[in-house]
């Protein structure tokens, strides 16, 4: 189709992994596809194949109707003719230019008049108003990345690529970006892959989220349905499910399922999907924790267990419980305190159905 981006090809390393990318991005409005998953699953190399800095060994890649890339044909269109704007990790701002002379260097193939008004525009739309005879040295991180978004979009991209652009930014200035950064390109209306291994940022930006492992596309779709719903176990390791465990389906009634994990049942929503053997998955934030006997809430799953294990983490605690299988729940630090929660205290785990995902194995 001419309104999308098509691309379904293979880059293999002499001695190497080999990195499937198969992505479909819609063209002509704001949309961000965000690549998820850990370091080495081929984000990157992803992002420097539609880039054109790197060619796929095999495949095609095609936008809005025009090849870019296609194999059998011997097609490989430059950099320059893709016409796509990339903002690398480290931003890489010449240092020895002003904020202005590193927005202006991008189309210095413009006459000066037109450089200036565009200049001006970009300086404007990212809130860089006085800081243009200043140095990248002389900027904070999230200046800095301002600045080198401003360059990548005074090309005027048909496409954006943005290679973990708040990864170079200490925590209080990354989440004031990045709802900025999410605005900005709602705004700019240019469509968008962005790679990132940090959840929140994936949640934040993300229209669409491709999850990657092991050089292969595992799962696309929405935030939510991605991180709340994997499509296997290995999708929900990488998206940060703490719970993932081995159990089978024992029946169903009301519109329910009864799942047998370890010594305990539970009971999740039906989705529809085989009997027979499965995988848990729950997410630690939908765990909640009581002392002693089983709460009154309406929740479905009220699950007797022991405390094993209390790791501190910042302001809040990974609490693992064994209630048949090692549960994991995620608590506020004071929460933890005014529980007492430590190595055999006896607890109730509430979970609703609505909160069990099970995958058929």
């Amino acid at each position: 189709m001419v309104d999308e981006m098509t691309a379904a090809f293979e880059k293999t390393y002499h001695g190497g992994p080999s990195i499937h990318g198969t992505l479909q991005l819609p063209v002509g409005r704001p949309h961000v596809l965000v690549l998820f998953g850990p370091s080495g699953s081929g984000k990157t190399t992803i992002l420097r194949c539609l880039a054109g800095l790197e060619r796929p060994s095999r495949g095609r890649i095609t936008f809005a109707g025009e090849t870019w890339f296609d194999a059998e044909a011997g097609v490989q269109a430059s950099p320059q003719a893709r016409a796509v704007g990339y903002l690398f990790q480290d931003y890489a701002l010449f240092p020895h230019l002003t904020v202005y002379g590193n927005i202006a260097y991008a189309r210095r193939d413009a006459g000066r008049g037109e450089r200036d008004a565009l200049v001006r525009e970009l300086v404007r739309l990212l809130r860089l108003d006085g800081l243009e005879a200043r140095r990248p040295a002389q900027l904070s991180g999230g200046q800095q990345q301002r600045v080198a978004l401003a360059r990548v979009l005074a090309r005027r991209p048909r496409l954006l690529l943005l290679d973990e652009p708040l990864s170079a930014l200490d925590a209080p200035t990354r989440e004031q970006v990045r709802g900025e950064l999410r605005g900005l390109l709602q705004g700019q209306g240019i469509p968008t892959v962005c790679v990132t291994h940090d959840r929140v940022e994936a949640l934040a930006l993300a229209d669409e989220v491709a999850v990657m492992g092991g050089g292969l596309v595992l799962q696309v779709g929405s935030p939510e349905v991605v991180f709340s719903r994997p499509a296997d176990a290995e999708v929900a390791a990488i998206v940060g499910v703490e719970t993932v465990v081995a159990g089978r389906v024992a029946g169903r009634t009301d519109d329910l399922v009864a799942l047998d994990v370890g010594k305990a049942r539970l009971w999740a929503v039906e989705p529809s999907g085989p009997s027979g053997a499965c995988y848990v998955c729950i997410r630690a934030e939908d765990v909640t924790l009581d002392i002693g006997a089983q709460s009154g809430s309406s929740a479905r799953n009220h699950l007797a267990g022991t405390v094993t294990e209390v790791r501190p983490s910042g302001p809040v605690s990974r609490v693992i419980v064994d209630c048949g299988f090692l549960l994991t729940a995620l608590v506020t630090k004071q929460a933890a305190q005014d529980l007492a929660l430590q190595s055999g205290t006896r607890v109730t785990a509430t979970v609703k159905a609505s909160a069990v995902h099970w995958i058929p194995r």
